[in-house]
């Protein structure tokens, strides 16, 4: 599954490869689990992007044209907002909002998503880091995007090397969080809009009966593992939480810096030699 901080594909991967990483990065309301942590530089700047991208699509269903400038422009007043805590100077900064702005340049004009998601067509940008409340408890999957229309539709954003089971499934997962809270019933098939190799590659997704009872499967094992490791943060703190069994999980992690079992350069072998922090 992808990596990237943000990406996270129901939220399980992130879970049972590093649960502290987990709590980081959901942090959740505070007095539950544990206190609030300040998020790192990265997930700073990611959820930064991901607010304006959600501005972006919520403009455009108003009936607003997209602007490269106007985008950019706004992307770097945010950033120069953010000040030090993104942890970039003024050069990077302009690098990433001219990245961005390249990225949704091309989602923008791609031949599926201009024909079904044209200027003025309703659409919903649900916050992925929030849970949605379901009567079997939490759900934790979102998609990056709720077309209006005739047929309404889940949309995901993705970007890296895909594999098509995984997708699957959270196309699922997706698709059970966006029917939760939508008025009218959904399309069965999710389309996935995956940025690879400086171009978006289209998929589409039918949710049969068997991913739904997949999806529920996992949404069951997310709950009790969830809610094991809460209680286990709120007695021992985030110390006690286990690390990536895989020094691969680690590589350019944004929690690596403030990480207790990783002491470079060596940290990494010493964390996968102590069985007393990993569970």
């Amino acid at each position: 599954m992808s990596s990237g901080v943000g990406w996270s594909r129901s939220r399980r991967w992130l879970l049972e490869t590093c649960p502290r990483r987990f709590v980081l990065t959901y942090p959740g309301s505070k007095g539950e689990g544990g206190a609030a942590v300040d998020p790192p530089p990265r997930l700073r700047l990611k959820r930064l992007i991901d607010g304006v991208r959600k501005d972006l699509f919520e403009d455009r269903s108003e009936g607003h044209a997209w602007s490269s400038r106007l985008h950019r422009v706004v992307l770097e007043q945010r950033m120069d907002a953010a000040g030090s805590s993104l942890e970039l100077d003024p050069v990077a900064r302009r690098r990433e909002a001219r990245h961005e702005v390249r990225r949704i340049g091309l989602l923008l004009r791609h031949p599926w998503l201009a024909y079904h998601l044209p200027v003025g067509v309703a659409c919903h940008a649900p916050h992925a880091l929030r849970s949605v409340e379901d009567d079997g408890g939490r759900l934790w999957a979102a998609p990056n995007l709720v077309m209006g229309g005739a047929s309404p539709r889940a949309v995901l954003l993705r970007q890296g090397r895909g594999r098509g089971a995984v997708e699957d499934l959270e196309a699922a997962l997706s698709l059970r969080w966006a029917a939760y809270g939508w008025p009218t019933g959904l399309d069965r098939t999710v389309t996935v809009m995956r940025w690879f190799g400086g171009a978006w590659i289209h998929r589409m997704v039918f949710v049969t009966p068997d991913l739904e009872s997949a999806a529920e499967s996992l949404l069951d094992h997310d709950r009790r593992a969830m809610a094991a490791l809460r209680r286990r943060w709120s007695r021992h703190g985030l110390v006690s939480l286990p690390l990536a069994a895989s020094h691969v999980h680690c590589r350019q992690c944004p929690f690596e810096a403030s990480c207790p079992g990783v002491d470079p350069p060596s940290g990494l072998a010493q964390a996968r030699l102590a069985p007393s922090k990993r569970s």
